[in-house]
């Protein structure tokens, strides 16, 4: 907020503090600029993330030069934290001009002046187009730039119109194309050739999503003065700012790179040098209110702090916010040789008298490593609080520059440089050149408020000596932090943290993963309707969800409601997760506790593990309850995040940066019915084949679809799957090929806007059926996907070797059984009436039939001992051996066939103790043991795929007859692996069980649908007009949706494109014209005149003219104002 600098600026600061702090979007734009009038390269601002700090071509810095107030917003679109900042410097010049202490930089005077030094004492042409401010950010082509816009332009987000938007877009495409390598902007040389082509290298600097530059000097005599009373040094400044869009700590951040050279003036001999230099980061921070300011400083972290005196700063509160925490941190200081030194601590030199320099030693420098020098941390920290005793030094006179460089090394700002006052701490007395280094979280150490109460705090982090001879050059890389948390100490502590993780990101060259790339979101504004659509496009969902950082794999997406176009995610609701469906749930993190201030393990992302999602219909209003209102604006935000990989990362989770959507419910355009509606289901006919399967669409998008008629059809490819096409048969195109997935996962046509899911059943038993069973699942679980595992229809995936009969061939059976003797022993479960129809003769394979026959004391199974040895008939060969066929309980039919189809049938039996070895198929009572353990009787049931038999007629295949049953393919159709229900409990007469088989699609399944499209029509446009209004109807001095008291308007809806509304008072004056012609149904009425004044209360007459489709309506209007008063005068 606006406050007192001088005693000159008193009238100015009054007029200034009149309008209360207030949402961006909702201030007065009556001063802003549009877009086409504005010079872009004058002033800027970075504002790529949950920061946005304004600057100019001339150094200007965190001052807002729209309304000449605070210039830095954390978090982004909320309140200010910065009034202003700027880069201090000062030495000892040795450059033959008596005036050898110099001070130079910014504060509330410009000490510099826009351009590069070309020659000693010759700076560029400020009037030059090229000495401007170049500013790109990567995604400038594709990104939604209204809030960039709203903020650089000083316009409400509604007031931004297309072309400001446009205007915008095309700066950054200039900047892109004419970025100023060649005065030493920073870019990636891509082909290696060391110079600048746009369209093959890219502008920018460590990664930066956003990056602006230019470049300043001290020449100007004037405004050199004006600073501090100091002339000239001639030094050349090269300024890099950037910025990522990110929602971790780097994206509450932004970065400050000065590049200080040493050019000389037009007099400076070539020996010139500047001693004991010094460089200082100046703030005037105003957190928020700016009467209830505390600083503090942590020496360890190289960071300058200002935090909340106060639980609650004013100015956040109405945003729902505890006050936030900012800071500076020099992340990289000068460098400073550091020399190898002997055993009596005295430099070495080499041979020819030269210092050695220790190379063991390492600087940061220009994004490397230069050996033999060390970076300068922190050297001291200042602060003082305006209109306290020490207060700032004086502005346009040389006495400031010497209280300067009193304050650069540390000392209080008094003007006697040889005899410096020092500060004092306030806790053990002793002299500190680090003031506040206590812990305010903690309550440890000198902290503000001793012995100053809170209030307008200035903070000042120095870092030197060094040296600067004519030609040199040095880099001070400086942090711009914010953080906020749930009470403001707590912000403190989050401020440090995210220090530390910025400092490691920094030291690491940026090295650090990224997240995925943003969902490129399709919005679908439909009546009392807003579908979320970001899978429309198959290349960005590939971009989003394929290659990731090294380490990292991608997740999921998030999708948030927020309460307004400048909020942040944690700010808005969740609305919901969709992840990968692969067992991840919640992501752990390293993250400050809040509660216990703790650095701990907590969650970062929680899924549901449910699978992916994209796209999400909208009808409820979660931030207010209640269903969406046409014609009110909603703001979301679609982001992607991805996982680490490994065990042991240190960062396990990151999210995109949100990308704003503002969404507006509303009906059709003009004539126009939409033909289907947001999820709604289109099951597919089945016009061919006769699969288990299904196809449904599902609307996403009503405006896109198109009326035409799709089919899915299926074939077989080269390695026998079976894979199914999408064809658009009104077109004659085809839309998907060669798919395979048939679980029903959507597939998304984002062309017509629907979703197609492809349901094949799965190879193998669907169902059975039974009168009065007496097979069991209980001691049989085989894991096959039938009968509770114990039965199967695809041996494929359930037997030990393949079969020849395919899923496509798999036929529903019937078993019918006849009576058996019950008896146990060596009859048991052999029909009691041979010539029975359903007796089968089966095919008998036994198992371990080449092993020892055990005695019939040993038998576990049977009550009753017998000898196995009479069944024991053919002992040689490999896997399950043939050895006879038998008559056994039962018959089993294809009665999908017409007339039913008889088919062979075969058993296995298990020459083991626990074994039923006796010539007939029947399994065990569950209960006396396993049907599926190798020591079990193993009783299982082969079903065939061939036509049944009988023996005396000639055997069906010599497979059957002389294969072991697993080490060849045989035409297996069913196994049943069941044993028996109950103790007492056989096979009866006439009794049956069926077998239901899944059928799945095959090359002759073809499903056909048709979603309609939209219908156009002059019915439709008549009864539309009728619908033309203007709401709220009578304005009553407020609109539900409006969000500021400053921000009044009424809105015409249901506009063709082209409308042009005239509005009069009742004597016939013409108030006010608006007009437009976009595909947007709504208009704003700012119940102002054209003069841009107030309306006054009554009855307005609205004339609404429609030249492009010849039509006009009337509406009458009532405006009750509110009463207003002035709040100052």
């Amino acid at each position: 907020m606006r406050k007192t600098i001088t005693a000159l600026a008193a009238f100015a600061v009054l007029a200034g503090s009149v309008a209360p702090v207030t949402a961006r979007d909702d201030r007065p734009s009556a001063a802003a600029k549009v877009a086409q009038d504005y010079a872009f390269g004058e002033r800027a601002l970075l504002n790529i993330n949950n920061m946005s700090l304004w600057f100019k071509r001339d150094g200007w810095s965190a001052r807002n030069p729209l309304n000449d107030n605070s210039g830095v917003t954390f978090p982004r679109s909320t309140d200010q934290i910065i009034f202003q900042d700027g880069l201090i410097w000062g030495g000892l010049v040795q450059d033959g001009d008596p005036q050898e202490l110099r001070v130079g930089g910014q504060t509330y005077e410009i000490g510099t002046v826009p351009g590069a030094i070309v020659s000693k004492g010759v700076g560029e042409d400020p009037s030059d187009p090229s000495v401007r401010i170049y500013r790109i950010r990567r995604d400038y082509e594709t990104a939604d730039l209204r809030l960039d816009a709203s903020e650089l332009l000083g316009l409400g987000l509604s007031e931004v119109t297309d072309a400001d938007e446009a205007a915008v877009r095309a700066q950054y495409a200039k900047d892109w194309q004419e970025w100023p390598a060649s005065k030493g902007a920073p870019f990636y040389d891509n082909d290696g050739d060391g110079v600048y082509s746009p369209s093959i290298d890219e502008p920018g600097v460590a990664k930066g999503d956003q990056v602006a530059w230019f470049v300043i000097n001290d020449l100007d005599v004037g405004a050199s003065t004006s600073l501090y009373g100091s002339k000239p040094i001639g030094l050349e400044v090269q300024v890099t700012l950037w910025g990522y869009a990110r929602t971790d700590a780097l994206g509450d951040v932004i970065f400050k790179k000065y590049q200080v050279v040493y050019e000389g003036t037009a007099t400076t001999p070539d020996d010139a040098v500047i001693n004991d230099m010094y460089v200082a980061q100046w703030s005037d921070p105003d957190l928020g209110d700016y009467g209830d300011d505390f600083a503090g400083s942590d020496v360890e972290l190289s960071l300058g702090y200002v935090y909340n005196g106060q639980a609650d700063d004013s100015h956040y509160v109405g945003f729902g916010l505890a006050p936030p925490a900012a800071g500076y941190d020099f992340l990289q200081g000068p460098i400073v040789p550091v020399y190898v030194l002997d055993e009596n601590g005295e430099i070495t030199v080499d041979d020819n008298g030269d210092p050695v320099l220790d190379t063991t030693k390492e600087a940061i420098w220009n994004f490397g490593r230069r050996p033999g020098y060390e970076n300068l941390p922190m050297t001291s920290f200042v602060y003082f609080a305006a209109g306290s005793a020490i207060d700032d030094p004086e502005l346009g006179e040389y006495v400031g520059t010497e209280e300067w460089y009193n304050l650069l090394r540390g000392f209080q700002p008094q003007p006697d440089i040889s005899n410096p006052v020092p500060y004092t701490n306030a806790i053990t007395g002793a002299d500190t050149k680090f003031t506040l280094d206590g812990d305010p979280t903690r309550a440890t150490g000198w902290n503000d408020g001793d012995p100053l109460p809170a209030g307008d705090r200035r903070i000042v982090l120095n870092t030197g000596p060094f040296t600067m001879a004519l030609g040199d050059t040095q880099e001070v890389v400086v942090a711009l932090l914010g953080a906020v948390s749930s009470t403001q100490l707590r912000s403190v502590a989050q401020l440090k943290f995210t220090d530390q993780f910025v400092q490691d990101a920094y030291n690491s060259a940026f090295q650090v993963p990224s997240p995925p790339a943003a969902p490129a979101v399709r919005l679908a504004e439909l009546d009392q309707t807003i579908v979320l659509d970001w899978g429309w496009d198959p290349s960005s969902v590939a971009t989003t969800e394929g290659s990731q950082s090294e380490g990292f794999a991608f997740e999921g997406y998030n999708v948030y409601q927020l309460p307004s176009a400048e909020a942040t995610l944690a700010q808005g609701v969740k609305l919901g997760t969709f992840d990968e469906e692969n067992g991840v749930t919640t992501i752990l993190g390293i993250d400050l506790d809040e509660t216990s201030g703790i650095v701990l393990d907590v969650p970062q992302q929680v899924g549901a593990d449910f699978g992916l999602r994209r796209n999400l219909r909208l009808s409820t209003d979660a931030l207010r309850g209640g269903p969406l209102v046409n014609g009110q604006d909603y703001y979301f935000a679609v982001t992607a995040y991805n996982r680490a990989t490994g065990e042991a990362a240190a960062v396990t989770t990151l999210e995109s940066s949100p990308q704003l959507l503002i969404a507006t419910p509303q009906s059709p355009p003009l004539g126009t019915r939409y033909g289907s509606e947001a999820d709604q289901v289109f099951p597919a006919t089945h016009t061919a084949g006769a699969s288990d399967g299904t196809v449904t669409a599902s609307v996403v998008d009503p405006t896109q679809t198109t009326g035409h008629e799709y089919q899915v059809s299926y074939a077989t490819d080269a390695d026998g799957n079976t894979v199914w096409n999408l064809r658009d048969q009104t077109m004659g195109s085809a839309l998907l090929s060669g798919q395979t997935d048939q679980d029903g996962n959507a597939f998304y046509i984002g062309s017509d806007g629907f979703e197609v899911r492809v349901s094949g059943p799965p190879a193998g038993m669907k169902d059975w059926d039974a009168a009065e069973r007496w097979w069991t699942w209980a001691g049989a679980e085989w894991g096959a996907e039938g009968f509770g595992g114990a039965m199967t229809g695809d041996p494929n995936n359930q037997w030990f070797n393949a079969t020849t009969v395919t899923p496509a061939d798999l036929r529903t059976v019937e078993v019918r059984f006849t009576a058996v003797h019950e008896e146990e022993g060596e009859n048991q479960y052999k029909p009691l009436d041979i010539n029975n129809e359903d007796v089968s003769y089966a095919y008998r394979y036994l198992r371990g039939a080449s092993g020892e026959i055990p005695a019939p004391g040993d038998l576990t199974t049977s009550a009753e001992g017998y000898d196995f040895a009479p069944y024991v008939i053919n002992t040689e060969g490999d896997g399950y051996i043939f050895q006879d066929r038998v008559p056994i309980c039962l018959s089993a039919w294809d009665i999908e066939s017409d007339p039913p189809r008889r088919l062979e049938v075969g058993f296995l039996e298990n020459l083991a103790p626990g074994g039923l070895v006796n010539g007939a198929y029947g399994p065990a009572w569950y209960n006396t043991i396993s049907n599926v353990a190798g020591s079990g009787p193993r009783e299982w049931l082969f079903i065939f795929d061939l036509d049944y038999t009988n023996p005396n007629e000639g055997q069906n295949s010599d497979i059957l007859l002389n294969s072991g049953l697993y080490t060849e393919a045989l035409p297996h159709m069913w196994i049943v692996f069941s044993a028996r229900r109950q103790e007492a409990f056989f096979p009866q007469e006439d009794a049956t069980f069926t077998l239901m088989a899944n059928h799945v699609n095959t090359a002759s399944d073809v499903f056909s649908f048709t979603i309609p499209g939209a219908e156009v029509s002059d019915e439709f446009a008549a009864e539309d007009l009728k619908k033309i209004t203007v709401f709220p109807n009578p304005y009553y001095g407020v609109n539900e949706a409006e969000t500021s008291r400053y921000s009044k308007f009424v809105t015409f809806s249901h506009l063709p494109p082209a409308t042009k509304i005239r509005i009069f008072d009742l004597s016939g004056t013409l108030v006010r014209v608006l007009e437009k012609d976009d595909a947007d149904q709504f208009l704003r009425w700012d119940l102002s005149n054209d003069n841009g004044l107030p309306v006054a209360s009554g009855m307005f007459i609205a004339h609404i003219d429609m030249p492009g489709i010849g039509k006009s309506k009337i509406v009458k209007l009532a405006v009750i104002a509110e009463q207003q008063f002035l709040e100052n005068f």
